[in-house]
């Protein structure tokens, strides 16, 4: 019985989550604000009561059955706190990480919707209404089909990154050298080796193409990106879209913020007539950035007036708002946004540099 419980709360916790995202889709494109609050925990208090219940008479006999009657009941207890603060909007607002991107990809997350959802501009190219969305839209398909054929790969190096000055190696102990590595940091020497640096790992995200097929020399003349058959390209943030360079060593990424992709998916959002004729919400998206023609490619949410036959579905303004279950493509959208928003905004811990207790006046 207690699984079952627990499967139950799982179960509504993520349906929640899901309608909570989709409601500030929703939210948005009517210019509402958006809110999003976070379960801090979950207690439930089970009960078990055993009583006697019907009593059945035995035909021609004086013996008498009782009945026993077993009940349980569950009172759950939720505990909710409102995501805000500097430490949330700032991670809401500040670029997707291109290690997120990557890890994602390299995880066999479809990188056609990844490129869609969550990349602005990869070498120069734009997608955005100011740019050129026909030709990144080309580029997130043929490195789509690479995927699926297995001709494409991403992958990391493991490069040491110096956190700390230069340490005289005299100076540090054993227990500096454990609590160092208990904490996921190492010592890297200078080149002279009498001083040792505090490092931490810091992965390179690296695509390898099949250049042997068409389609990976094709997208490589896209890019502009001069490489041969598997030589790693590494991906970068940042933009080039003003240098004009003919060609490249590496691929440069520069992504949207979670709030960006969430606007971004607002442009899919359909509207009731009846509200545009009332003015309760534009057409089409009024404001300059993504590009609206190419949505329905991406995320369609639709509104019915009484409640669809869909596994997520928000009511608002007297409208259900929902995802069609048919519609794989949006549902695959909504998946990726879904697993940004816990990657990018769900608070974890950290690793704390060790602390160092290091002698001032020598050995």
């Amino acid at each position: 019985m207690l699984q079952g419980v627990y499967l139950n709360y799982n179960d509504r916790v993520r349906a929640t989550a899901d309608e909570e995202l989709l409601l500030n889709i929703v939210r948005l494109r009517y210019l509402d604000t958006i809110e999003f609050l976070a379960i801090n925990s979950i207690s439930a208090q089970a009960s078990y009561n055993v009583s006697l219940g019907a009593e059945l008479t035995i035909k021609d006999s004086d013996s008498t059955l009782v009945i026993p009657e077993l009940n349980y009941s569950d009172r759950p207890t939720f505990s909710f706190s409102p995501q805000r603060g500097t430490q949330f909007a700032k991670r809401l607002v500040e670029p997707i990480k291109i290690d997120t991107l990557a890890y994602l990809a390299a995880s066999d997350w479809p990188i056609k919707i990844l490129m869609q959802l969550l990349v602005k501009e990869i070498n120069g190219v734009v997608n955005e209404s100011h740019g050129d969305i026909a030709s990144f839209y080309k580029i997130a398909d043929t490195l789509g089909d690479l995927q699926k054929k297995h001709k494409l790969l991403i992958a990391f190096t493991e490069n040491q990154k110096p956190i700390s000055a230069p340490i005289e190696k005299s100076l540090l102990k054993a227990s500096d050298l454990i609590s160092a590595a208990k904490a996921g940091y190492t010592f890297i020497p200078d080149e002279d080796g009498l001083y040792l640096r505090l490092s931490q790992p810091n992965p390179q995200p690296i695509m390898f193409l099949r250049t042997t097929a068409p389609e990976g020399r094709h997208i490589l003349k896209q890019l502009r990106v001069t490489k041969t058959d598997d030589e790693p390209i590494e991906l970068r943030a940042g933009s080039k879209r003003q240098l004009h360079s003919s060609s490249y060593n590496n691929i440069y990424l520069r992504t949207r913020s979670v709030l960006g992709a969430i606007v971004y998916l607002t442009q899919g959002v359909t509207p009731p007539q009846s509200h545009i004729d009332r003015n309760l919400t534009f057409s089409t998206w009024p404001f300059p950035g993504p590009d609206n023609d190419n949505i329905n490619q991406v995320f369609n949410v639709q509104a019915s007036p009484s409640r669809p036959q869909a596994s997520l579905a928000v009511q608002y303004r007297g409208y259900w708002f929902y995802i069609d279950e048919t519609d794989l493509t949006s549902k695959s959208t909504f998946l990726v946004l879904s697993e940004i928003y816990r990657l990018s905004l769900v608070g974890s811990d950290r690793s704390q540099a060790p602390l160092l207790t290091l002698p001032l006046g020598g050995p």
